[in-house]
């Protein structure tokens, strides 16, 4: 069982209904970026990019954005997702610490996630935003698991710091392989903007992850399984002397070992929503 494996009947019910498109429109595309826009809110400044796309989740936006900047050194850091350093093994690639912000060399490029793979918010943000800033330095940002705390971000202060931000559905609702995933961004890569532009008709995307997004997003807000979560993975945690993470499926041991914590508060979350109601 891993720690990305819970899909609520709520949300199951929702999914077992959608139906498959063959083919999508224009009409299609232009409804997906809304529905993200608005479900994304709590992260402000994506909407202030000057494009967008479909993606096949993270993994797809990363790969086509790491091509498209191929020639810049790679930055990223200790702790976070594992397969960061996997894609960037072609690459001129280096790994450093939090506290190794400013070695960072001008003009590079740097892979984040927020929330981060070890639990939350990054605390050093403030930190590299304005390094980045100083040095012409560019971020892709990914944003996997949005919706799995409670923390509001805004982005717009260092956007023209941000090369790109993208979401996906897979961390917050688990949907059986289904990838439903969106970048903004100033300067994409086209291989990911020309399939969804009037040049391919507005039909060559995954109209299967619009579909997903059209069933999923008016009925479940981002926070729909954490605001239940939280506090159940709060009390379990004091119980059991873990530290709690931001994002609810996370804990840690005194330490400091990353505790997956979802095996013990999926049926107990599962109940909680029961009692709130289907939706």
């Amino acid at each position: 069982m891993t720690a990305w494996s819970f899909c609520p009947t709520q949300v199951q019910d929702v999914l077992s209904n959608i139906k498959i498109k063959n083919k999508g429109t224009r009409e299609d595309v232009d409804l997906y970026k809304k529905l993200w826009l608005d479900w994304t809110e709590d992260f402000n400044g994506p909407k202030y990019f000057k494009e967008w796309a479909t993606c096949n989740g993270i993994h797809d936006a990363l790969i086509q954005q790491i091509v498209h900047n191929k020639d810049k050194h790679f930055y990223t850091f200790t702790g976070d997702y594992l397969f960061y350093p996997v894609l960037l093994k072609p690459y001129q690639h280096t790994v450093v610490s939090w506290e190794q912000i400013d070695t960072i060399q001008p003009d590079s490029y740097i892979i984040v996630s927020q929330p981060n793979h070890i639990g939350g918010l990054i605390p050093y943000w403030d930190h590299l935003a304005s390094h980045c800033e100083k040095n012409n330095i560019k971020i892709f940002l990914d944003c996997a698991f949005f919706g799995t705390t409670l923390d509001k971000f805004d982005m717009l202060e260092t956007n023209n710091i941000i090369d790109c931000v993208a979401f996906s559905l897979s961390k917050n609702f688990m949907l059986g392989g289904i990838r439903a995933g969106i970048v903004f961004g100033n300067d994409l890569n086209p291989s990911l903007t020309v399939p969804t532009s009037i040049h391919f008709g507005y039909s060559y995307f995954n109209s299967t992850a619009v579909e997903v997004a059209k069933k999923i997003m008016p009925a479940f807000k981002s926070t729909y399984i954490t605001e239940v979560a939280k506090p159940i993975q709060e009390q379990y945690c004091r119980d059991n002397e873990i530290i709690p993470c931001d994002i609810w499926m996370m804990g840690r041991d005194l330490d400091g070992s990353r505790v997956n914590l979802i095996d013990n508060l999926k049926d107990t979350v599962q109940n909680e929503l029961d009692k709130n109601g289907s939706i």
